[in-house]
């Protein structure tokens, strides 16, 4: 495998942001059909159906109009933001850089490595504006975001849409961690409207089809999953209600002003040639919520890790892998490379004595390393905080934890 090959291999989530840029194109948004041309989109035609069915063909109309809702709203945040730095967590493959270009602030595009080797030289190729940064991160991984940040002064603006519900629960307390550090530095605030985010793409394709939505929120949910490879049964932005997924933010240590998504919504360019589907926008979002966050005083408490290193040996038919540090999206990709290029083994073995945090990358690696060989994963030596990551997302029933 090549390093791209490698990052889609630990990260498969990238392919749902491509999906996003692909239907915001539909909308007619200029600057998201000239970085379509930029941007490779093929491998979206392995996940369509070839007759979609008209269920399907509703739904994706619904989605259309959604995410015209999403991009349109997250600019006009943006841009009303009295910060000069916006920080878009995570990016995708949408145009926001272009549009926060033209505000004349400072863009932060945050995301997957997988995502920003693709997104970062096709917005180059649009704009040569120096406000424009990209930076390949691990939300869970504060020192990851910090470091892109270097040299940024003054308040900052985090914007995220659609990314809470990919996390384990403990995932999620890693990035609420990493985000409220951010803040607490800088100061500034957090919107989201993860709170409600499968309850978008319901709103949209009830507005466009007067149906039954409920079949749009089973369709948001094995799809995300699916696409993500993980199961999110245990997510709160995926199976809470609206008041416990509040109470846990603050618990995590912010403030929460919670607004009408509706108060951010412009006219938009989907819904312009359906008399009265703006109208029916508008009354279907009334009951969307956007979320404010802000750090509340006090110290965020997260796993910050020794220095990542891998270690290999073999001992008999068993190859024993010791890895120190935090197993995460930046540096999963290595212990697969590091796996690849080791001899077979018929049993594997994983020392985690010095490992810090091991995020759903990690765990999907380890979940290929077990296929490979005639047993699941042997970890030895692991931590308690460690163990309970394995404990919480299921692992500790795969693998064999000792």
């Amino acid at each position: 495998m090549n390093a791209q090959e490698l990052l889609k291999t630990v990260n498969p989530s990238y392919s749902t942001a491509k999906g996003c840029l692909a239907l915001l194109m539909q909308t007619g948004e200029p600057d998201a059909i000239k970085l379509g041309r930029e941007i490779d989109l093929s491998e979206l035609q392995k996940t369509r159906s070839a007759a979609p069915s008209e269920t399907e063909i509703e739904i994706i109309r619904g989605y259309t109009a959604a995410h015209d809702a999403r991009y349109n709203v997250w600019n006009r945040i943006a841009e009303e933001s009295d910060c000069d730095v916006i920080i878009d967590l995570p990016c995708g493959y949408l145009p926001h850089a272009l549009a926060v270009s033209r505000m004349g602030k400072q863009y932060y595009g945050f995301d997957l490595p997988v995502v920003i080797n693709e997104i970062e030289p096709a917005v180059k190729k649009l704009s040569d504006d120096p406000a424009i940064h990209f930076s390949g991160v691990d939300a869970t991984n504060y020192d990851s975001m910090k470091n892109a940040l270097d040299g940024v002064t003054g308040k900052i603006c985090i914007i995220t849409d659609g990314m809470l519900g990919f996390f384990s629960m403990s995932e999620l307390r890693e990035v609420c961690t990493s985000i409220k550090r951010l803040l607490s530095e800088f100061g500034g605030s957090w919107y989201t409207s993860d709170a409600m985010a499968q309850d978008l793409m319901a709103f949209g394709y009830e507005a466009v089809t007067g149906k039954d939505p409920a079949i749009v929120f089973a369709a948001v949910k094995s799809g995300s999953a699916q696409a993500a490879d993980i199961d999110n049964s245990a997510n709160p932005f995926s199976e809470w209600s609206y008041n416990e997924r509040k109470n846990l933010i603050e618990e995590l240590g912010f403030n929460v002003r919670a607004f009408p998504y509706s108060d951010k919504l412009p006219d938009l360019r989907s819904c312009a040639s359906v008399p009265g589907l703006m109208e029916r926008m508008r009354d279907k979002l009334t009951g969307m919520i956007e979320w404010e966050l802000t750090a509340k005083d006090g110290n965020a408490y997260g796993t910050y890790g020794g220095e990542f290193y891998i270690k290999v040996n073999t001992e008999g038919n068993t190859a024993i892998y010791e890895v120190g540090g935090r197993l995460d999206t930046m540096t999963a990709p290595e212990l697969l490379q590091k796996f690849n290029d080791s001899k077979p083994a018929e049993y594997i073995t994983l020392d985690a004595r010095n490992l810090d945090y091991i995020s759903s990358a990690g765990l999907r690696v380890l979940l290929i390393m077990s296929k490979s060989a005639k047993e699941p994963v042997r970890v030895i030596n692991c931590s308690d905080s460690v163990k309970e990551i394995f404990d919480v997302t299921g692992f500790a029933d795969i693998m064999t934890l000792e």
